[in-house]
């Protein structure tokens, strides 16, 4: 079972009077990397997040926004942050300055900045809410993953249509190897008649050229290595192991170098073409696994 590296999820729920809703986005990338879009109270909970994705995430970007609604809100529930006020007004002052503009910074300049404002909460509750939020990230994990699974189960179709094709071309080749030989036989023949002509004849020079003829049309050991490949791969990909793709990739890789082998002993133009799809096939699979967990 194979899993795709791009996948969405959602979740909501009703905490007291609040809503909270957390969606979360997955796109291909070598390590596990979070972005955690939330409000200000909660963006300190980021590693906590990170600690909980690790537990069923080997790899990605992962985009995780909370979103937060309360319609009893009210001022009472809220203080304000000094420190970031000051931060405002210094910054305000000194714009003002520079833009030459006289007047000083008010109020109601300041109020329009929301992360003026923490909550007042107490602990508990704060707590409290914070474990209905990881239950919406969890939810949301698992639908994103359950979407990533789905993609992955097309990809692997896909990838059994592509190998399927390739053993068809495989075969092909098989059977063009075999007038390979007695091609290249007739050749030599015609070389050995030639030898034989002249006085200079050498029988250790008659065996070396069949030497180089042997290992020169023989591709038994590619097309044996190559199956051996591609039975591998169907393997991993109609397995129950998930964490597939650096694998994949690596055996495509060798399938690939089965391939160029292949075609360098060959001198028959029709299994050259064929070499060719081949090596097509391949590189689609290869741009494919880069989607692949």
């Amino acid at each position: 079972m194979i899993y795709s590296m791009t996948g969405f999820g959602k979740s909501e729920r009703i905490f007291g009077s609040t809503s909270i809703s957390v969606e979360m986005r997955s796109v291909n990338n070598r390590f596990l990397d979070l972005s955690w879009k939330s409000p200000r109270s909660f963006v300190l909970k980021e590693n906590e997040v990170r600690e909980f994705l690790k537990r069923k995430l080997d790899r990605g970007k992962i985009t995780v926004s909370l979103t937060i609604q309360s319609p009893d809100v009210n001022l009472a529930s809220f203080k304000i942050d000094h420190s970031v006020f000051q931060q405002y007004a210094s910054a305000l002052r000194e714009a003002a300055e520079k833009a030459g503009i006289a007047q000083d910074v008010r109020l109601e300049h300041l109020l329009q900045y929301n992360d003026i404002f923490v909550s007042n909460n107490d602990a508990e509750a704060q707590e409290a809410l914070w474990k209905n939020i990881l239950t919406c990230i969890d939810e949301a994990l698992d639908e994103m993953n359950r979407m990533r699974r789905s993609e992955g189960t097309e990809l692997a179709n896909d990838f059994i249509h592509r190998l399927e094709t390739i053993e068809t071309r495989l075969d092909k080749i098989t059977e063009l190897s075999k007038t390979a030989v007695t091609e290249e036989l007739e050749k030599l023949r015609e070389r050995v008649k030639l030898l034989l002509e002249r006085t200079d004849f050498d029988p250790q020079r008659l065996d070396m050229e069949l030497a180089i003829l042997a290992d020169k049309v023989d591709i038994t050991e590619e097309l044996v290595r190559f199956r051996s490949h591609n039975k591998m791969f169907r393997s991993l990909v109609e397995g129950k192991e998930t964490q597939v793709g650096r694998k994949l990739n690596f055996i495509v890789q060798e399938m690939g170098r089965e391939t160029n082998t292949i075609g360098s002993k060959s001198s028959q133009s029709e299994v050259i073409h064929t070499v060719v799809s081949i090596k097509e096939e391949l590189e689609k699979i290869r741009e494919q696994i880069q989607n692949v967990e």
